[in-house]
């Protein structure tokens, strides 16, 4: 497949040639974001609010379930470094005891919630990945109950529920239903069609509706994280990266984030289309333009696939290499890791 499309590509030599001479210019990375909204902060501010009202309790109530969620997240980075994988088994559960002692009703199960997502990080590192999937769907359970409550914003921990049992699939090497999640995700949060997602909450269309805010802004963030999880699961992978989970993908183009993923989807069907015209057309229009550094994997992603059309050229992996160390900010141990496994100068 690669070795036709190296000789088809040698009828567009000219726009492979001006794209290449074109990389120089190309703008840096913005640091300001399209975003209207600090999303982060946003939810924090709103969900003390529901948690306030729904679960009836006190300032000193809620400040110890934020101490515990504090000390969760110091538990999930040790985890992700892999420093101790059981000395943070056992600090979990020193708080998940905190949390049975202490807590009770709806404020037992909004604490339990967030600690049930850090277990299953331990057994997903540990490669225990049927107990994964288990506390994945405890801890979805118990956020789809509270939002029905009325803790709408917790309908993101929802989202990041199904994201998290598509990576324990893909993890699995159960590519095809890890793909076909991600696809329902993201169909979700952009057209509110449910199909297959694991949740109540996603067969009723009026939570669709609440806090959509969080709902547009973790589709974009979706979308960036699984691209950087294809470049990283396929690494050594001559084939293109895989477009599974997003080519049947169709949506009302209505922001600029969605203009910015819709015109990054258009460009890698024209690609697996062998329409090189078109592809290059896009393409060049693409990195012309000066997105935020969000999307730096977007591009990254872009010229990793161009790099394999390619195969061994010389002048255009030296400028990848120099676009990316010097005009693109986010990803750095993406950017590192592809610059020392896959493009060498």
């Amino acid at each position: 497949m690669l070795k036709k499309m190296e000789k088809e590509i040698t009828t567009y030599h000219k726009e492979l040639k001006d794209f290449i001479t074109a990389i120089p210019d190309f703008p840096d990375s913005l640091v300001n974001s399209t975003f209207e909204y600090d999303t982060g902060k946003l939810i924090k501010i709103l969900q003390k609010k529901e948690v306030f009202e729904i679960c009836k309790i006190s300032e000193s109530e809620f400040e110890a379930v934020d101490r515990i969620d504090r000390e969760l997240g110091k538990v999930v980075t040790d985890l992700l470094r892999e420093t101790d994988l059981e000395q943070s088994l056992k600090d979990y559960l020193r708080l998940e005891k905190e949390i049975e002692d202490s807590f009770s009703g709806n404020m037992y199960m909004y604490a339990k919630q967030g600690a049930l997502s850090v277990k299953s990080l331990y057994y997903y590192k540990i490669k225990d990945f049927p107990k994964a999937i288990t506390f994945t769907l405890e801890c979805l359970v118990l956020n789809d109950y509270l939002v029905q409550q009325g803790i709408y914003t917790l309908n993101l921990r929802c989202f990041e529920q199904n994201k998290n049992i598509s990576r324990i699939y893909f993890r699995d090497q159960q590519a095809e239903p890890g793909y076909e999640l991600i696809f329902n995700l993201i169909n979700y949060l952009l057209n509110g069609t449910n199909k297959n997602l694991f949740g109540n909450i996603f067969s009723h269309n009026q939570y669709w509706k609440k806090v959509p805010v969080i709902r547009e802004t973790y589709a974009y963030e979706l979308f960036t994280m699984i691209t950087e999880d294809m470049i990283r699961f396929n690494i050594n992978s001559q084939e293109f990266l895989p477009d599974d989970w997003y080519s049947d993908l169709d949506f009302e183009v209505n922001t600029p984030d969605r203009q910015i993923i819709y015109n990054w989807i258009y460009i890698n069907k024209q690609l697996r289309n062998s329409n090189y015209k078109d592809y290059f057309d896009g393409l060049l229009y693409y990195f012309q333009q000066p997105y935020n550094q969000f999307y730096d994997i977007l591009k990254i992603s872009l010229l990793l696939d161009l790099y394999k059309l390619t195969g061994d050229h010389p002048d255009l992996t030296r400028e990848i290499v120099n676009f990316i160390e010097n005009k693109l900010h986010f990803n750095q141990s993406v950017r590192t890791l592809l610059i020392k496994n896959v493009f060498k100068v």
